[in-house]
């Protein structure tokens, strides 16, 4: 995991958060996010509670190959925002197993009727 206050600085600075507002809706004082900040790690608790504060998802912390801000730190729900930085070939290939899947679907459904009406 990379410095975790490095990054919260960061998204602070990307989502202009101020650190006493963040601080409320954490239920803690700016005082003890300074504190999260200066140490060398943090409880899964603690981050999946700022996680979801702050509208990432709990591996961003965890991408040592994506310093920058990707989609998905700043995403507004569109594909890239879902899926990360995946390439559109990558989505197509979830679509498609999606689908496969839709299809799965129907056929166990259809075959729970045929067994029904027996």
């Amino acid at each position: 995991m990379k410095h975790f206050g490095n990054q919260l600085d960061e998204l602070f600075r990307k989502k202009r958060i101020i650190q006493k507002d963040f601080a409320d809706r954490m239920g803690v004082t700016a005082v003890t996010i300074t504190k999260w900040k200066s140490q060398e790690s943090i409880d899964a608790a603690k981050l999946e509670a700022i996680s979801k504060i702050l509208n990432i998802p709990i591996s961003y912390w965890f991408d040592d190959e994506n310093c920058q801000l990707n989609q998905s730190v700043v995403g507004d729900g569109s594909a890239a925002s879902i899926y990360g930085n995946a390439t559109a070939g990558v989505i197509a290939d979830k679509d498609k197993e999606i689908e496969h899947l839709k299809q799965l679907l129907k056929e166990k459904e259809r075959l729970i009727q045929v067994l029904m009406n027996k």
